[in-house]
């Protein structure tokens, strides 16, 4: 195992302890030659591991302290790996929750200034619109697709901040996609809100558009507590 591979295992590893709660906020992490012991990789791979969940905001290093985990919102909860972490594990109600919640708020937020551009990318939208309806009959990635929709709605208010909202949002939403589209049946029922989005936006009714982002989205969340209910439940 090279030193990458053997740095990406102690990364997960760890970062699993701390999402698992055995060890909780504020407590403080053993030795690293403790830890190496445990996994089997030197002090010089959990040194680096540890500078991974540091610049994650998941941990801190005290000089004659030691490593102190810290507390959730302390978290880079919008990083890549760290939603991939949390989803691995298993998400709870609250997760799922305050993820939809987040989403209805920034996207009915966006979706009336995006109504409002007269200069609108519809093309594009319609385009990813298109691409969606292609892929839950076999032809094209349909994840890729939404992705795209929605990225084209935030993109498309010309607001600077809301712009820069979209890197965080692609990765939240792309969580939420793998957690509500588990079969192209799901992706179908979705259809047609998501049409509903496209025409209000080409009808330039920003009440329309709110309205419909925010049904499509409590939608996707009904969807996720279906499925995560028949898959064993959702913890709180």
């Amino acid at each position: 195992m090279g030193m990458r591979t053997r740095h990406a295992a102690a990364v997960d590893a760890i970062a699993g302890w701390l999402l698992s709660g055995r060890y909780a906020a504020h407590s403080v992490l053993p030795r690293e030659d403790e830890i190496g012991e445990e996994l089997e990789v030197s002090r010089t791979v959990v040194r680096e591991a540890m500078r991974t969940l540091v610049a994650k905001g998941m941990v801190v290093v005290r000089r004659r302290h030691g490593t102190e985990v810290q507390p959730m919102e302390n978290w880079s909860l919008f990083d890549e790996q760290v939603l991939d972490w949390r989803l691995a594990l298993g998400p709870d109600r609250r997760f799922v929750d305050d993820l939809m919640r987040f989403r209805i708020g920034i996207e009915t937020m966006a979706g009336p200034l995006a109504a409002e551009n007269p200069a609108f990318p519809l093309d594009a939208l319609s385009g990813a619109y298109v691409r969606m309806a292609a892929a839950v009959d076999g032809e094209g990635d349909y994840k890729q697709a939404d992705l795209d929709f929605h990225k084209c709605i935030m993109l498309g208010t010309k607001n600077q901040f809301i712009a820069q909202l979209v890197p965080m949002m692609g990765n939240a939403l792309r969580v939420s996609f793998d957690l509500s589209v588990l079969s192209m049946d799901t992706a179908r029922g979705s259809l047609p809100m998501h049409k509903d989005v496209l025409d209000a936006i080409a009808d330039r009714a920003p009440a329309r558009t709110e309205a419909a982002l925010r049904k499509l989205i409590e939608s996707a969340r009904d969807d996720i507590l279906s499925i995560l209910s028949e898959m064993g439940g959702c913890p709180e």
